[in-house]
C-alpha cells in the first residue's frame, strides 16, 4: 500500500478530490457481484472511503479487508456505532442508548466507570475487527429539548457536565486503540424541534448560551484530542444566520477552526438530507462544505457527480483540497495501530460483552414515579408506535409471575379498530403499559402520535392501578398520569427482560 505521506503527490486531480468523499456502503449488498465491483471501481479510482450500514459479520469482514487491499490509500470505513457494533451489523453486540448509560452510570462510581470502560472497549475492539475505523460517535449535542425528534435517547444527558464526560470517556476510549471517533452534530443539535433529516433547525440562542451549554462538550473533545467532528445542518444565527452551519465559512473556519482552535479533520452530517436538499442541490451542497472549510463530504448520492462537479471548479477550491489532504494523511496514518491488532481473535468473551450490555441495561431503569408494588395484574397493554411487532421478551418475561395476564397489542394498524373494546375491557383492572416508541431518523418526532396519547389517556382512566413504562424517550412519560412511572431508555430484550423482572420482584 503507497505510503501516506505521498498522497497528492503523482496523483491526478481527480483522485485528490475523490479522497475528501465518503459515499454510502450498503452491507447488505456486499456479497452482490455487480454491487461490489461498482464500489471497487470507486475505490481504484481514489475515493476517500466509506459509511457502511447494516451487513453480516463475516460478509462485510470479506469485503472491506477485499477494499482496503486494492486501495491505492487506506480507507475510511465510518459508521454510526453510538449503540456499538450490534447497531448495524448482524453478529455485532448493541448496547443501550446514551442516554441509558448516562442514567446507569455514577460518574463518580468506580465500579461504574470500570463497567463503562469496557463497554467502550468491547465497541471499539468490535469495530476493528471488522474493519470499521472510523466511529461516528460520541454524540456531544445536550438533550434540553423534551420536543427534539432526532436526538433525545442519543445524548447522554440534559446536562452539558454530564455530556462532557462522557464524550471525553469515549473519545479516548475509541482513539487509544487507533480508531478514530468522532464528535457530533457541532455546534449543537440538542435544543431543536425539528429532525434535520427532514428540514432545518434553527438555534436562536446568544453566543454567551452557546458557549455555557450546546458548545462546552466539543470545546472539551477538541483539548482531549478528537479526530474527527462533524458538522450539522443546522442554522445556528450567533454565529451565522444566513447558513447552515455544515455549509458556513464563519462556523467552520472562523469559529471551529480559529476560535475554538480545531486542526483536524470536519466531516458534514450526510449531505443528503432535508435540511440541505430545501435550498440546495447536491452538487452545490458539497462545494460550498468545502468552501466553508470542511475536509469530508459524507454521503452524497451520486458520488461520481460530485466529484466531477467540484473537479470543474479546482480553481476555487484547490488550496481548500490541499489543506484537506494534509489532514486526512496524518488522520489515516493512525491506522497503523489499528492494523497491528485486526484480524486477532476478541480478548472478551462473547458472554462478558453481553453480560456488559445487559449489565448497563438493568442499571439504567428509573423509576420515576410511584413504587409499583402488585398483587395481581389483569391486562398488559403493549402500545407499539414503530409497528414492530414489540414487547414479546416483556409479554414473556411477566408471564413467569402472572401466567394469567391479558395481553392486547395496539399499533397504529389496529389502533382505531380496538380502541373501544379496549377501553371498555380496562375498565376496574389492573393495567400495565409498555410503550415502545425509537427515536429514529426521518420520523420527525420522539414520542408516540396524538391518536395514542388519548387512547392512552383514557386506558389509564378506566384502569383500577397503573403502571407505564417508556422503552424509548423518558420524555413520553412527561404527559402521563399513571400510579406508576417507569423509564427504560430502550426497547431492546436486555430493557424488557430487566423492566420485567423488576415488576415480578415487586409482586407481593
Amino acid at each position: 500500500m503507497i505510503g501516506m505521506e505521498k498522497m497528492g503527490m503523482g496523483k491526478s486531480v481527480r483522485r485528490k478530490v475523490s479522497q475528501l468523499v465518503v459515499p454510502r456502503l450498503e452491507g447488505r449488498r456486499l456479497t452482490d457481484s455487480t454491487y461490489f465491483e461498482k464500489i471497487k471501481r470507486l475505490v481504484e479510482r481514489g475515493i476517500g472511503g466509506f459509511i457502511l450500514f447494516g451487513g453480516k459479520y463475516k460478509d462485510v469482514k470479506k469485503a472491506l479487508k477485499e477494499l482496503q487491499r486494492i486501495s491505492d490509500t487506506p480507507l475510511f470505513i465510518a459508521s454510526d456505532l453510538e449503540q456499538g457494533l450490534g447497531q448495524q451489523i448482524e453478529g455485532g453486540t448493541l448496547f443501550p442508548s446514551a442516554l441509558a448509560i448516562g442514567s446507569a452510570i455514577d460518574t463518580e462510581n468506580k465500579d461504574d466507570i470500570k463497567l463503562l470502560k469496557e463497554a467502550i472497549q468491547i465497541m471499539s475492539q468490535e469495530a476493528i475487527e471488522v474493519g470499521i475505523n472510523v466511529i461516528l460517535a460520541p454524540v456531544l449535542d445536550i438533550n434540553t429539548n423534551p420536543e427534539n425528534p432526532i436526538i433525545c435517547t442519543r445524548a447522554f444527558s440534559d446536562n452539558p457536565g454530564k455530556v462532557t464526560w462522557f464524550g471525553r470517556e469515549f473519545i479516548e476510549g475509541i482513539q487509544s486503540l487507533g480508531l478514530i471517533a468522532c464528535a457530533k452534530h457541532f455546534p449543537g443539535h440538542g435544543d431543536t424541534e425539528r429532525d434535520s433529516h427532514l428540514e432545518l433547525p434553527v438555534i436562536k440562542k446568544p453566543i454567551d448560551t452557546l458557549r455555557r451549554i450546546e458548545l462546552r462538550p466539543f470545546a472539551v473533545a477538541i483539548k482531549a484530542g478528537v479526530q474527527m467532528i462533524m458538522a450539522g445542518h443546522l442554522r445556528v444565527d450567533a454565529i451565522d444566520p444566513d447558513s447552515p452551519a455544515s455549509l458556513s465559512y464563519k462556523v467552520i473556519n472562523g469559529f471551529l477552526r480559529k476560535d475554538l482552535g480545531f486542526k483536524r479533520i470536519v466531516i458534514t452530517d450526510a449531505i443528503n438530507m432535508g435540511a440541505l436538499k430545501e435550498r440546495y442541490n447536491e452538487d452545490e451542497a458539497c462545494f460550498l462544505a468545502l468552501k466553508a472549510g470542511v475536509d469530508i463530504i459524507l454521503h452524497p448520492e451520486n458520488p461520481e457527480s460530485v466529484i466531477e462537479s467540484l473537479l470543474s471548479k479546482w480553481e476555487e477550491i484547490e488550496l481548500q483540497v490541499e489543506g484537506s489532504l494534509k489532514r486526512i494523511s496524518k488522520a489515516k496514518k493512525r491506522f497503523s495501530i489499528v492494523k497491528g491488532i485486526e484480524g486477532l481473535k476478541s480478548t472478551i468473551h462473547l458472554k462478558t460483552k453481553n453480560k456488559v450490555a445487559e449489565t448497563l441495561s438493568k442499571k439504567a431503569i428509573k423509576i420515576i414515579k410511584g413504587i409499583p408494588e402488585f398483587s395481581e395484574i389483569s391486562i398488559l397493554l403493549i402500545l407499539d408506535d414503530d409497528n414492530s411487532g414489540a414487547g414479546n421478551t416483556f409479554t414473556n418475561t411477566l408471564k413467569t409471575k402472572y401466567s394469567f395476564i391479558e395481553v392486547i397489542y395496539i399499533d397504529s394498524d389496529n389502533l382505531s379498530s380496538e380502541r373501544l373494546r379496549v377501553i371498555k375491557n380496562v375498565n376496574g383492572k389492573p393495567l400495565i403499559v409498555g410503550i415502545f416508541s425509537k427515536v429514529s431518523a426521518w420520523k420527525g418526532r420522539s414520542g408516540i402520535n396524538q391518536g395514542f396519547y388519548q387512547f392512552l389517556k383514557d386506558s389509564l382512566k378506566e384502569s383500577y392501578t397503573s403502571t407505564v413504562i417508556s422503552f424509548g424517550s423518558p420524555h413520553i412519560l412527561d404527559k402521563i398520569e399513571a400510579d406508576n412511572l417507569i423509564a427504560a431508555y430502550w426497547g431492546s430484550d436486555y430493557a424488557q427482560r430487566a423492566v420485567g423482572t423488576l415488576l415480578c420482584e415487586k409482586a407481593t
